[in-house]
């Protein structure tokens, strides 16, 4: 197992967590678009002698102004509706397609394309469908101007509008045993407030795609005092008494998850724990690195060896690189920390360490990875809508929630252990999924809460972890190769096409750490907006753990 790192390098006796100001650079999520702006968007509010229509209109525009609580929004409406109004049970972001018509003189009805939905946790879930609804709006007359007096619970927003009006933000929740914290994305208004947000959501615990984690906060503990208060770069977070009343394993434990989930935020530098406004004094607990590095130069095989390469030269990985080289592997999949490969062949797939161990005498499907627990995943040709893995000396099989007549094409498991990516295709259609990992005494038993992601793409041929949040795939649509980027949280970006693809790996920069491997066996790095060549080649692409 890889060896425990301190994620709060310093925490004061206070009872805070202090985030480290010095050391190792920690590699973030991938920045695909500047879309982070001070400029803040304040719409109009109503005019005199608006129309109902105009007030419609204004109302639904409105909508993407969510400071002070949609302050502006609100103006729109009745005063006993504004006091009643509850736009953060659900946010839908709508399509191309909207109709208005009236529906009698005192109502109107919204018809309108929705592409996606952000629940009140801040779930991002496309809808990919790109469903019709409607939603009735009725006005009255309040001292001559025309108000709204109903509306749908919740708030509706151009899917322009939502691009630069949210983002994503990253919530950390505990593994079982509290050694690690695995990321759960989530989607808030930038302008709302992020950062409380954040905090209750750290509280609430984990979204229902990731059954096998956990918040270390007692369950019915909520936070108190609402907006957090950031005052000086400390953000002090005030919760329920019952965070008092929890041991004192459970506040480290506590404070350690809470800073590690506001430390995105570059103007917090300390995260306090206060129950009525009193801080609560621990210390943090270690717990494993985030987002574990991995060598920063590309771990190939080239002309029966085994290395990473170093400018035009190739450093032999070792003894263990000797034994895989003899095996002619199609694909490796290396750990660092344990010095075991999981090695793909022609004839079958091997575990190689100290020694080479045959886990099948059939080829996988998907090239077969390595993680922590010494585990090969691969795909088994005669079961190929099934995840096979070697476990403890004994191959398993997990399903997945896609047909019995789907394959396999690719899979993945995240750096910190807890997750497993994976490609599906399906005739013409492709599937995306991310599984959290059950375990039962240190190994793999099983898979759960299977997220289907958005990949546009008639065929997925390869997917790789960019960081602990994205992922990169490589798809085809009309036989033409394209890499995209998708987060956890479910938004993605297309990142260009370089040439003939059919392997890609991620490395510790994020979009920028990318290798490709092309069919003619030259590698491919991002530049800008698309991708160049490194002027370097490899027999074998290998994916490094």
């Amino acid at each position: 197992m890889r060896r425990f790192a301190l994620i709060l390098a310093t925490m004061t006796l206070a009872g805070c967590a202090t985030l480290p100001l010095s050391g190792p650079v920690s590699v973030g999520g991938p920045i695909l678009v500047d879309n982070q702006t001070e400029v803040e968007y304040l719409p109009q509010g109503p005019a005199d002698g608006a129309s109902q229509r105009e007030i419609l209109d204004g109302f639904l525009a409105a909508g993407a102004a969510p400071q002070h609580n949609f302050r502006i929004a609100r103006q729109f409406l009745t005063d006993d509706l504004a006091q009643s109004w509850n736009p953060a049970r659900e946010t839908l972001v709508r399509g191309l397609y909207s109709r208005v018509e009236s529906t009698s003189t005192m109502q109107m009805t919204l018809t309108t394309s929705i592409n996606s939905r952000v629940d009140e946790a801040g779930v991002f879930t496309p809808v990919s469908t790109n469903k019709s609804m409607s939603f009735d709006f009725r006005f009255i007359k309040s001292e001559g101007q025309w108000r709204l007096a109903e509306v749908p619970d919740l708030s509706l927003i151009t899917s322009v509008a939502f691009a630069t009006a949210y983002d994503e933000y990253t919530v950390y929740f505990y593994t079982g045993d509290r050694t690690t914290l695995v990321p759960d994305v989530r989607v808030f208004a930038r302008q709302g407030d992020p950062v409380t947000a954040v905090a209750r959501a750290v509280i609430d615990g984990p979204s229902a795609y990731l059954p096998t984690v956990f918040t270390a906060f007692p369950n019915g503990s909520a936070l108190q005092s609402a907006p957090v208060d950031t005052t000086g770069g400390r953000a002090r977070v005030d919760v329920s008494v019952d965070v008092a009343r929890a041991s004192v394993d459970d506040q480290r434990a506590m404070v350690t998850e809470m800073a590690t989930s506001l430390a995105e935020f570059g103007e917090i530098t300390t995260t306090t724990l206060t129950v009525n406004n009193v801080p609560i004094s621990v210390s943090p607990i270690p717990v494993n690195e985030v987002d574990p590095r991995v060598a920063d130069e590309p771990l190939v095989e080239r002309n029966g060896t085994v290395g990473y390469i170093s400018g035009d030269a190739l450093d032999p990985l070792g003894n263990i690189g000797a034994r895989i080289a003899n095996l002619s592997p199609v694909s490796i999949s290396y750990d660092a920390s344990s010095d075991v490969a999981a090695v793909g062949t022609r004839v079958g797939v091997y575990r190689v360490s100290d020694r080479t161990e045959r886990v099948s005498f059939r080829p996988s499907l998907a090239d077969p990875q390595i993680d922590d627990s010494l585990t090969v995943w691969w795909v088994d040709p005669h079961s190929p809508s099934r995840i096979s893995a070697f476990v403890a000396g004994a191959q398993v099989e997990f399903a997945g929630p896609w047909p019995r007549d789907a394959t396999v094409s690719g899979l993945e498991v995240s750096r910190e252990n807890a997750r497993l990516a994976v490609t599906v295709n399906v005739g013409h259609r492709s599937r995306l999924y991310v599984a959290a990992i059950e375990y039962n005494d240190g190994r793999p038993n099983g898979l759960a809460g299977f997220r289907s992601l958005p990949a546009n793409s008639d065929t997925l041929v390869d997917v790789a972890w960019v960081d602990a949040t994205h992922l990169a795939i490589i798809g085809l649509v009309d036989h033409v190769a394209h890499v995209e980027i998708i987060s956890v949280g479910g938004r993605t970006t297309l990142l260009g096409q370089p040439q003939n693809p059919y392997r890609i790996v991620g490395g510790n920069t994020g979009v920028s750490g990318l290798v490709v491997l092309a069919q003619n066996n030259q590698l491919w790095k991002p530049r800008g907006a698309g991708w160049q060549s490194s002027g370097l080649s490899a027999d074998v692409l290998a994916t490094q753990h």
